[in-house]
């Protein structure tokens, strides 16, 4: 935790919730264990967890993009919809977009899943994007050739 933000910690008072809304790694570490409870396939914990990180941060798109996934993956097309819509409204990364595309993909939305694939894709040109995240997008939309190559690119981002 930064000395500002611990600070601001043990002046607010030293609450575990106050703690997580004035440190911002918290929330990224949140994100990674979403991750985590997504692909062990615990999909009602995530759908948990990715609400309790919202209430947290609303702000930040990667959880409604996750919860998304999560309930696409469960078949609740009316609840991925709207998840997906809210982490493209407040989303600011490619890999978020690509992520909620995914979903959208899956629910049958395959006009909207492609136009913000690309999207994400030209917004990557100047901020990174999880070549792994765009791989899964293409599965969704049938584009297994395109998803091969997603994966190689992502082979490539981390072998160097």
């Amino acid at each position: 935790m930064s000395s500002l933000a611990m600070c601001i910690c043990f002046t607010i008072g030293t609450g575990r919730r106050q703690k997580r809304l004035y440190d911002p790694l918290a929330v990224e570490s949140r994100k990674e264990a979403l991750w985590i409870y997504y692909f062990s396939g615990r999909m009602p914990e995530t759908i948990e967890q990715c609400q309790k990180t919202i209430e947290l941060e609303p702000a930040a798109g990667i959880p409604y993009a996750i919860l998304a996934t999560a309930y696409a993956q469960i078949g609740k097309r009316a609840e991925t919809l709207r998840a997906a819509e809210d982490a493209i409204r407040v989303g600011n990364s490619p890999s978020g977009i690509a992520t909620a595309a995914s979903a959208l993909a899956r629910v049958g939305q395959s006009g909207k899943a492609k136009q913000l694939l690309n999207k994400a894709l030209e917004e990557a040109k100047g901020q990174y994007i999880c070549r792994f995240i765009v791989a899964v997008a293409y599965t969704e939309l049938g584009e297994n050739e395109k998803a091969i190559q997603s994966l190689e690119q992502a082979f490539l981002q981390r072998s160097t």
